[in-house]
């Protein structure tokens, strides 16, 4: 694999540091959203569960939203596609947010990756490169699942599109990776899944660009995430982070 000589590597962070928890948390917790559901009066399969808050997920949709560790706006949905009650809705939601995110927790801090995300990181920061992270999403999600990971200290800055009120890939956003890590782009290597957001934009800006592959069950295409194909080719392919090590020079 061809190496690259960069000073500084900036990451995306959903499907690229973090795969998309939301299908496995929802078979684990599926069950306790069943129960939740019981107590006010609704009897639904957990078939049913998953495949109304799968719909609510695909189709909601607006800047900055966080898929991955959800949001109000989308339990909301998710009950109405379940057949929730309108006046039922403000608890039950608020309930359902809490179930998601404690398998949010358990997802991330257990994840087997979470060791090879953290000794690639490792790696690089003792060759001296400088980290960050941009992700268009929360700060709040990106920032929690990096300490779960206990990584969050290893990136010199973890910046999120909604700190910054912009989304990739517009151009601004790689200008300020670049002014933010105080590098010039060509010393700067962008990681990331979608060829659209990540690879064009990161290109196009004057940055190395390594596009990540992740396994085909995280390949799904869905509203907010189309992995549409581009002429800008990558520097690299890799399939996992832990290739990083034999590229980054």
């Amino acid at each position: 694999m061809e190496k690259i000589r960069v000073n500084a590597v900036v990451f995306d962070y959903g499907n690229t540091l973090v795969m998309d928890p939301f299908d496995d948390i929802l078979r684990c917790k599926s069950r306790d959203i069943q129960k939740a559901l019981e107590e006010f009066g609704y009897e639904v399969t957990r078939r049913n569960i998953v495949k109304g808050w799968g719909t609510a997920n695909d189709n909601v949709n607006y800047p900055h939203i966080s898929h991955f560790a959800q949001e109000r706006p989308i339990t909301e949905e998710a009950l109405k596609e379940i057949g929730v009650k309108t006046s039922d809705m403000p608890e039950l939601s608020k309930r359902f947010l809490s179930i998601y995110r404690d398998g949010y927790d358990k997802i991330y801090r257990g994840n087997p990756r979470k060791e090879e995300v953290k000794d690639t990181l490792s790696c690089l920061k003792e060759r001296k490169k400088k980290l960050a992270i941009f992700s268009n999403g929360r700060q709040f999600d990106v920032d929690t699942a990096m300490k779960l990971y206990g990584v969050h200290d290893l990136f010199d800055f973890i910046l999120s599109s909604e700190n910054l009120y912009i989304e990739k890939p517009d151009p601004l956003v790689f200008q300020t990776i670049a002014r933010m890590i105080e590098e010039i782009p060509s010393n700067i290597m962008y990681v990331g899944d979608d060829p659209l957001r990540d690879i064009k934009p990161s290109k196009q800006a004057g940055m190395k660009a390594v596009l990540f592959v992740p396994p085909p069950k995280y390949r799904k295409v869905k509203p907010w995430r189309k992995y549409e194909t581009v002429k800008e080719k990558p520097d690299a392919v890799i399939t996992k982070i832990s290739q990083l090590k034999d590229i980054v020079i």
